[in-house]
């Protein structure tokens, strides 16, 4: 604890340079590529998700925070994972929680079936959401630590189209769109609504810029920039469809919040004209090898967005992720951003530092 003690006390110099760094990067006032390698959290979602263990939770996240203050990165605050598994938001509306299994991450019954069913769709107050969860762990670590120069990532913050996705049955969605358009883009709509509203509260809640980013990639995104985002359904949809139905409603949110960071580990190459034509301000994309080549996306928005590239192992391409990484660098150009953003344990760290300086110096 005595060793942690002086970087907390430290906090405001400290934390007001990086999250005045990172607000650079996203502006584009800095550019090339970054690395920021953040302490595994892996007291995310180890709980019973009926009965969430908030002290076990905060405990772990305490661990994690030293771990990071003693680690010397940079790029790195004090951070709380609020992960309560993917369902957050569609939990807002209700639905059976279906604990994990061994390999894999927790579900939710959907709650609807016939779009007719949408217009009585009602979100449960804010005290009985994840939200409020975050705010009660977040509260708890501060605490631990004596301290509240703490930040937190929010629930995962599925967007309008992935939490309906989850509280209705997804074949009925798709067919949905088709038959009865005017139902799924009112539920759309009513969704997109609530999310802005309890994202606005969480802030507001923690107060002093507390919130940099969702739970997912591990960058930092200074509550001023704008909010980060899952789209994961964009794979499953033609690019008429997500045009149609989500776009509108991600627009509205990156208004509400000046500039969306974008999640989504799949394929969605078929969507990036679209993204770009639709006036919503892109901060950046995270994209996955081999499914979203990073040709695709830099030949829509050159070097105006920031790049966050991961590797599922078992599909890739390239013999590892430092040749990967290597392969995207001199793809780029010197004014590329990619942000290489990492916990301790993925792979060689000190091979994917090496990399950077070989191919930029």
């Amino acid at each position: 604890m005595a060793s942690t003690e002086p970087a907390l006390t430290d906090v405001n110099r400290m934390h007001k340079e990086t999250l005045s760094d990172a607000a650079a990067y996203w502006r584009g006032d800095i550019r090339g590529p970054r690395l920021s390698v953040v302490a595994e959290p892996t007291y995310r979602q180890l709980f019973d998700h009926t009965r969430p263990d908030l002290a076990a939770v905060a405990d772990g996240a305490v661990e994690c925070i030293r771990a990071d203050l003693a680690s010397g990165e940079t790029h790195v605050v004090p951070t709380v994972y609020a992960d309560f598994g993917t369902i957050s938001t569609a939990k807002l509306y209700g639905g059976t929680v279906i604990p994990p299994h061994d390999g894999g991450g927790v579900h939710i019954k959907p709650v609807v079936r016939d779009p007719g069913e949408l217009s009585a769709l009602r979100a449960c107050p804010f005290e009985e959401s994840d939200f409020q969860l975050a705010v009660d762990l977040h509260r708890m670590v501060c605490e631990r630590l004596g301290s509240d120069a703490v930040f937190l990532r929010t629930p995962d913050f599925q967007g309008p189209m992935n939490t309906l996705a989850l509280v209705m049955d997804q074949e009925e969605l798709m067919m949905g769109m088709c038959t009865q358009p005017d139902a799924i883009h009112a539920a759309l709509d009513k969704i997109t609504t609530t999310l802005i509203d309890y994202h606005q509260r969480l802030r507001q809640t923690l107060g002093g810029g507390k919130v940099i980013g969702n739970l997912w990639p591990y960058t930092i995104l200074p509550e001023a920039m704008g909010v980060g985002i899952t789209q994961d359904m964009m794979p499953l949809l033609s690019a008429e469809f997500y045009r149609d139905f989500e776009l509108p409603c991600l627009r509205r949110i990156a208004d509400a919040f000046g500039g969306v960071q974008i999640h989504c580990c799949g394929k969605y190459a078929h969507h990036l004209p679209a993204l770009r034509d639709s006036g919503i301000r892109i901060l950046g994309l995270e994209f996955h090898d081999p499914f979203t080549p990073f040709a695709d996306v830099h030949s829509v928005f050159g070097d105006d967005i920031v790049y966050i590239p991961y590797q599922l192992a078992e599909t890739a391409e390239k013999a590892n992720y430092v040749a990967y990484a290597e392969d995207l660098l001199r793809q780029g150009t010197p004014e590329t951003r990619f942000w290489f953003a990492h916990a301790t344990g993925s792979f060689e760290l000190d091979g994917l530092r090496n990399c950077i300086r070989r191919v930029t110096s």
